[in-house]
């Protein structure tokens, strides 16, 4: 008979790592989209995805407050990224205004 216990203890520890090494790979990206903004006096605003697994909510949202197109540096649109021209107060609600100094507040904790 197959050992579930060893075979699900396996599998957890695989799929975790792999979570991880997504995980870090987004928020790498992530920090470096907003170093590149805020290194051309952009204002960039961070809200964590506290409440839900990645796969429901995304592992963020980054907001850049910026008149480029995001066909133009993504090449696509990405869910947890907005370009704003002007940001109200709905887009920094719940985020922090992400800096030089903070950039490794955005983070996703899994």
């Amino acid at each position: 008979m197959i050992d579930f216990k060893a075979l699900w203890k396996e599998t957890r520890e695989f799929v975790h790592s792999r979570e991880n090494e997504i995980a870090a790979k987004y928020v790498q990206f992530l920090r470096e989209l907003a170093r590149h903004y805020i290194s051309n006096d952009k204002r960039v605003f961070f809200r964590e995805n506290k409440y839900v697994h990645y796969g429901e909510g995304g592992f963020g949202w980054l907001t850049i407050e910026c008149d480029d197109d995001e066909y133009e540096v993504l090449g696509e649109p990405v869910a947890d990224i907005s370009f704003v021209q002007k940001l109200d107060e709905r887009d920094m609600k719940g985020s922090i205004e992400i800096t030089a100094k903070n950039v490794e507040a955005i983070k996703y904790e899994t």
